[in-house]
């Protein structure tokens, strides 16, 4: 393992956010999964809410391009349960609506938020809609009346999340993942830069 990997893989983490999370509403089709999954990555975001209802999860790896090993994916069976799971944790959720007042800029940004899409065939569902604590609009100056979801995504991340490194920054933070999440990932992140890692640990007696 070399020294610059291990000062990549350290930057990285203390980029990370936590307070920003994406969670996909019965997002089926593999290319919009992948695209999703690296655009989170991307942006360096740490968790993905994956709500299922109808449909199973399914990522193309070619479009992924391996971004899913370094991201933590937290599943729900179904909207309701998706729901509480995020409130309980303090997120407000934010969702994507054509009759929505607000866009992004003029919305103040929550401590911790989940920004939530859905399927590229219905959106999300009306009980999703109903339990959003904030409702807006990605303005489209076109024919057609809405973008791609992936595209939607990162439209949206790319609003939030400079506003959310801004707050950080005048702090003097770069990110806020917190350390107690920070090790293990840093254990695991490593571990993919060294071939048999766990045969490797166990001969130098680290059983852990």
């Amino acid at each position: 393992m070399t020294t610059q990997r291990v000062e990549r893989v350290d930057t990285v983490l203390r980029h990370r956010l936590a307070s920003v999370v994406v969670a996909c509403e019965d997002v089926f089709d593999p290319h919009n999964v992948a695209a999703c999954v690296r655009t989170a990555e991307g942006m360096g975001l740490q968790d993905l809410h994956w709500i299922l209802n109808q449909y199973g999860m399914r990522m193309l790896s070619t479009v992924a391009k391996s971004a899913d090993q370094w991201l933590d994916f937290h599943q729900h069976a179904g909207t309701a349960a998706g729901v509480a799971a995020l409130k309980a944790e303090g997120f407000a959720i934010w969702v994507s609506d054509l009759q929505a007042e607000h866009t992004l800029e003029t919305l103040p940004l929550p401590p911790k938020l989940a920004i939530v899409i859905g399927n590229a065939k219905h959106g999300i569902s009306d009980t999703m809609r109903a339990a959003a604590d904030q409702k807006f609009i990605l303005p489209m100056h076109g024919m057609v009346q809405s973008f791609n979801l992936s595209v939607a995504l990162a439209m949206t991340l790319g609003h939030v999340v400079p506003r959310r490194r801004a707050e950080l920054a005048a702090r003097g933070e770069t990110g806020d993942l917190p350390m107690a999440r920070m090790w293990p990932l840093r254990r695991k992140w490593l571990d993919y830069s060294v071939e048999r890692a766990a045969l490797v640990r166990r001969e130098l007696g680290d059983l852990g």
